[in-house]
Protein backbone atom coordinates (compact mmCIF):
# COMPACT_ATOMS: atom_id res chain seq x y z
CA UNK A 1 0.00 0.00 0.00
CA UNK A 2 0.98 3.67 -1.10
CA UNK A 3 -0.36 6.56 1.06
CA UNK A 4 0.36 9.95 -1.43
CA UNK A 5 -0.85 13.39 0.95
CA UNK A 6 -0.49 16.58 0.13
CA UNK A 7 -2.54 20.06 -0.41
CA UNK A 8 -5.39 20.58 -2.89
CA UNK A 9 -3.96 20.42 -6.83
CA UNK A 10 -0.98 20.03 -5.95
CA UNK A 11 -0.49 16.90 -8.25
CA UNK A 12 -1.18 13.71 -5.72
CA UNK A 13 -3.25 12.40 -8.56
CA UNK A 14 -0.68 12.45 -11.24
CA UNK A 15 2.06 10.78 -8.78
CA UNK A 16 -0.76 7.61 -7.71
CA UNK A 17 -0.68 6.78 -11.24
CA UNK A 18 2.96 6.87 -11.86
CA UNK A 19 3.03 4.60 -8.84
CA UNK A 20 0.86 2.20 -9.77
CA UNK A 21 2.17 1.92 -13.22
CA UNK A 22 5.24 1.03 -11.80
CA UNK A 23 4.48 -0.83 -9.32
CA UNK A 24 1.16 -2.23 -10.32
CA UNK A 25 1.73 -4.36 -12.76
CA UNK A 26 -0.35 -7.38 -11.04
CA UNK A 27 -3.69 -8.41 -12.76
CA UNK A 28 -5.45 -8.06 -9.66
CA UNK A 29 -5.70 -4.57 -8.94
CA UNK A 30 -6.23 -4.05 -12.75
CA UNK A 31 -9.93 -4.31 -14.81
CA UNK A 32 -10.02 -6.28 -17.67
CA UNK A 33 -8.53 -3.79 -20.09
CA UNK A 34 -5.20 -3.44 -18.29
CA UNK A 35 -6.83 0.48 -17.24
CA UNK A 36 -6.02 2.12 -13.91
CA UNK A 37 -9.20 1.69 -12.04
CA UNK A 38 -9.69 4.95 -9.67
CA UNK A 39 -12.26 4.97 -6.98
CA UNK A 40 -13.32 8.48 -5.34
CA UNK A 41 -15.83 9.37 -2.64
CA UNK A 42 -18.52 9.48 -5.52
CA UNK A 43 -18.81 5.18 -5.39
CA UNK A 44 -21.72 3.73 -5.25
CA UNK A 45 -20.70 0.36 -3.47
CA UNK A 46 -17.84 0.51 -0.77
CA UNK A 47 -16.83 -2.59 -2.55
CA UNK A 48 -15.36 -0.39 -5.50
CA UNK A 49 -12.80 0.33 -2.47
CA UNK A 50 -11.89 -3.28 -2.17
CA UNK A 51 -10.47 -3.40 -6.13
CA UNK A 52 -9.60 -0.25 -6.89
CA UNK A 53 -5.98 0.62 -8.09
CA UNK A 54 -6.08 4.01 -6.84
CA UNK A 55 -8.32 5.40 -3.89
CA UNK A 56 -8.68 9.33 -4.68
CA UNK A 57 -9.68 12.03 -2.29
CA UNK A 58 -9.58 9.48 0.40
CA UNK A 59 -10.33 12.32 2.86
CA UNK A 60 -13.86 13.27 1.06
CA UNK A 61 -14.42 9.35 1.75
CA UNK A 62 -14.48 9.53 5.36
CA UNK A 63 -16.46 12.50 5.76
CA UNK A 64 -18.87 10.83 3.26
CA UNK A 65 -18.56 7.87 5.78
CA UNK A 66 -19.52 9.84 8.87
CA UNK A 67 -22.11 11.50 7.39
CA UNK A 68 -23.64 8.02 6.55
CA UNK A 69 -23.05 7.59 10.51
CA UNK A 70 -20.66 4.55 9.81
CA UNK A 71 -16.97 3.65 10.95
CA UNK A 72 -14.42 4.95 8.61
CA UNK A 73 -11.75 2.46 10.32
CA UNK A 74 -14.11 -0.32 9.87
CA UNK A 75 -13.73 0.32 5.81
CA UNK A 76 -9.88 1.33 6.21
CA UNK A 77 -9.53 -2.15 7.82
CA UNK A 78 -11.24 -3.90 5.07
CA UNK A 79 -9.05 -2.13 2.52
CA UNK A 80 -5.70 -2.74 3.79
CA UNK A 81 -7.27 -6.76 4.20
CA UNK A 82 -8.77 -6.98 0.78
CA UNK A 83 -6.39 -4.36 -1.27
CA UNK A 84 -3.04 -4.41 0.05
CA UNK A 85 -1.51 -2.49 -2.96
CA UNK A 86 -3.45 0.31 -3.44
CA UNK A 87 -2.46 3.96 -4.00
CA UNK A 88 -4.12 5.95 -1.47
CA UNK A 89 -4.78 9.55 -1.97
CA UNK A 90 -5.80 12.38 0.54
CA UNK A 91 -5.55 15.76 0.98
CA UNK A 92 -3.91 17.44 4.07
CA UNK A 93 -7.06 19.02 6.20
CA UNK A 94 -4.70 19.41 9.62
CA UNK A 95 -3.35 22.36 8.74
CA UNK A 96 -5.65 25.88 9.38
CA UNK A 97 -8.01 26.79 12.13
CA UNK A 98 -9.72 24.14 14.35
CA UNK A 99 -13.29 24.29 12.72
CA UNK A 100 -16.21 25.53 14.48
CA UNK A 101 -18.89 23.05 13.94
CA UNK A 102 -18.26 19.85 15.68
CA UNK A 103 -19.05 17.92 12.87
CA UNK A 104 -16.22 19.12 11.04
CA UNK A 105 -13.70 19.41 13.94
CA UNK A 106 -14.91 15.05 14.52
CA UNK A 107 -14.00 14.72 10.97
CA UNK A 108 -10.40 16.51 10.85
CA UNK A 109 -9.41 14.65 13.72
CA UNK A 110 -10.38 11.07 12.71
CA UNK A 111 -9.03 11.94 9.21
CA UNK A 112 -5.52 12.50 10.30
CA UNK A 113 -5.88 9.80 12.47
CA UNK A 114 -6.84 7.13 9.78
CA UNK A 115 -4.07 8.74 7.65
CA UNK A 116 -1.63 8.03 9.97
CA UNK A 117 -2.76 4.52 10.67
CA UNK A 118 -2.37 4.31 6.83
CA UNK A 119 1.15 5.59 6.89
CA UNK A 120 2.30 3.35 9.78
CA UNK A 121 0.63 0.48 7.41
CA UNK A 122 2.07 1.67 4.21
CA UNK A 123 5.12 0.26 1.98
CA UNK A 124 5.78 3.93 0.99
CA UNK A 125 4.45 7.23 1.35
CA UNK A 126 5.04 10.86 -0.61
CA UNK A 127 4.24 14.01 0.07
CA UNK A 128 3.03 16.40 -3.17
CA UNK A 129 3.52 20.21 -2.98
CA UNK A 130 3.66 22.11 -6.02
CA UNK A 131 3.93 18.80 -8.62
CA UNK A 132 7.37 17.98 -6.50
CA UNK A 133 7.37 14.53 -4.62
CA UNK A 134 9.36 14.07 -1.50
CA UNK A 135 9.28 10.22 -0.26
CA UNK A 136 8.50 10.40 3.53
CA UNK A 137 8.65 6.51 4.43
Amino acid sequence: MKLIIGGVAQGKLEVAKQCAKSVNSELETWNASKELVIADENYNFVEELYSATIINHFHLIIKRVLQEKQEPELILDEIIARNPKVCIVSTEIGYGIVPMDSFERQYRERTGRICCKIASKAEEVYRVLCGITTRIK
